[in-house]
């Protein structure tokens, strides 16, 4: 099968090209192949690879300014809410959780998944828009 490739010029400072052309040679392979292969491994993900449950909610965060991006990446339940979640993941794992309560945890679970995908996927455009978004420990002593 072949795959379908498109042309682009792209400018590199001198010494990226060099590296590039340094590790053609090395491996033995074309450059577009090493250039390919160097971007699939770099680029982070992109909303096209979130789960299409999310998307549209991940879609509206890419317009927002950049202060609110920030609110949303340090987002968190409210500590009752996560309370009553960590409540039912526990009767969970114990096999305790009836008929509603199963379907409260389901609820809960895309709440949480939901969150999660906002809180990164905000970290992400915050650091393609050239900010310094903290690492998790960092995040953990700001809370």
């Amino acid at each position: 099968m072949t795959t379908a490739t498109e042309t682009l010029t792209v400018r590199l400072p001198e010494v990226a090209a060099r590296r590039l052309r340094r590790v053609a040679e090395i491996s033995r392979r074309p450059i577009d192949d090493v250039v390919a292969e160097t971007l699939r491994a770099a680029l982070p993900p992109l909303l096209e690879d979130a789960p299409p449950a999310f998307q549209e909610d991940l879609a509206a965060l890419e317009t927002l300014p950049t202060t609110d991006l920030w609110q949303q990446m340090r987002a968190t339940l409210d500590p009752k809410e996560l309370a009553r979640y960590d409540a039912l993941l526990a009767a969970n794992a114990a096999g305790a959780l009836d008929a509603a309560e199963q379907q409260e945890l389901t609820a809960w679970r895309a709440k949480a998944d939901r969150l999660m995908f906002r809180k990164a996927y905000a970290a992400l455009l915050l650091k393609w828009r050239g900010e310094r978004v903290p690492s998790l420990p960092e995040l953990e002593t700001e809370s």
